[in-house]
């Protein structure tokens, strides 16, 4: 007797479980049967599934528990495109996981996946890795938890995806312990550190900062792209560190920008002043001001700065960017390389949501553009 005849299933139980009717019994079954099955029969399954009701597919689940599941398990899932569905369906995690409403979700997200090996490219979310007390801790979103709280300190993450530092009478040696918050390419995460103060890191970002600030300065050091809203303290000025620049600034709202692979590092402002300095060179800037800084030359020019910060609102916002730029920036978020060097001189106005599908990005940039683009290999190329 084959594996799939010990291993049948009645479709009906498939259909009461992806309308998340199914009861105890019924998921036992269910669960055996994924343990057994191979790969091409789940396949074939879920296929059946989806062609008998391929018009409601994409809405199983709202957009909110599609998040909390990709943001849980994307690094399980897709960080190999080829990744084997069966070694996720079998863990412990995911049958605990399954007993819950997001498994709904999750199965619908996974079908979709396995099925459009095209859409194996997926918007970021809200992931991050934070090293602290000599501990690396993988962040998501999902519920409330306390991941550390001792000596005066509590660290807490939010179900949004924001991790929050809080000091009270912590000892000096704790409170200036360095931590680091890191972003990986297709991530974002929001911090509110121990004065108050929120940093958004974008994509492939990273943040170091004291547990608490003490002393007469609040100083942290960033790289790649961050957003800062400071907590106003006029006898502790906040400084940020990022490519041999310094910002100073006493309470206020900018970006700042700067990759490894960027010729310039850019800082620009929506609310407030900050002082930018560099190579002994300094500058004021005025809300919706920008500075850059690169190759011996400070520039400030006049800009609209919630265009730079409209990525921590969810959107890609372009008034006039470089292609090449947009697209190492799509990069980033999506997680793909890009054939840089092949993308025309040409300036676009787009905006576009970061939730958004990658057929559906290049598909208005070339509306907006007039060019082709498409998917190889995970590397986004411009059609001959």
């Amino acid at each position: 007797m084959t594996t799939m005849e010990k291993n049948s299933i009645k479709p009906e139980l498939f259909e009461r479980f992806i309308a998340n009717e199914s009861n105890a019994a019924e998921l036992n079954q269910l669960f055996q049967y994924f343990e057994a099955a191979d790969e091409l029969e789940l396949k074939n399954l879920i296929a059946a599934e989806i062609k008998s009701g391929a018009e409601d597919f994409d809405l199983l689940g709202s957009q909110k528990r599609l998040d909390e599941v990709h943001a849980k398990l994307t690094e399980l899932l897709f960080e190999k495109k080829r990744s084997k569905v069966l070694t996720l369906v079998r863990t412990g995690s995911l049958l605990k996981i399954a007993a819950s409403l997001l498994i709904i979700s999750l199965f619908g997200l996974l079908a979709y996946r396995l099925l459009n090996p095209d859409h194996l490219i997926i918007p970021g979310t809200a992931i991050a890795t934070l090293s602290f007390d000599g501990k690396k801790t993988r962040l998501g979103v999902g519920r409330d938890t306390t991941i550390y709280q001792k000596k005066g300190i509590q660290v807490s993450t939010k179900a949004d995806g924001t991790i929050v530092y809080m000091a009270v009478n912590a000892d000096s040696a704790t409170a200036s312990r360095l931590n680091t918050l890191e972003t990986p390419k297709g991530g974002e995460y929001k911090v509110t550190l121990g004065d108050g103060s929120i940093v958004m890191l974008n994509a492939g970002s990273k943040l170091t900062f004291p547990t608490d600030f003490r002393g007469t300065e609040r100083k942290v050091s960033v790289e790649g792209e961050a957003f800062f809203k400071v907590a106003k303290n006029a006898a502790k000025p906040f400084i940020v560190a990022v490519a041999g620049s310094e910002i100073k600034v006493l309470g206020t709202q900018f970006n700042v920008s700067s990759y490894p692979e960027d010729r310039e590092t850019t800082a620009t402002l929506l609310e407030g002043s900050i002082q930018f300095s560099n190579a002994g060179r300094e500058v004021i800037l005025k809300p919706n001001q920008q500075v850059s800084a690169g190759y011996s030359k400070l520039e400030l020019r006049n800009v609209s700065a919630d265009d730079f910060a409209a990525w921590t609102k969810g959107e890609f916002l372009f008034n006039d960017v470089p292609l090449n730029v947009v697209m190492q920036k799509l990069g980033r978020w999506y997680k793909v390389e890009v054939d840089l060097a092949a993308m025309p001189q040409k300036n676009l106005y787009i905006k576009i949501s970061r939730k958004a599908d990658i057929d559906e990005v290049l598909e208005n940039i070339s509306k907006a553009t007039g060019y082709q683009f498409e998917i190889e290999s995970n590397k986004i190329v411009l059609e001959k």
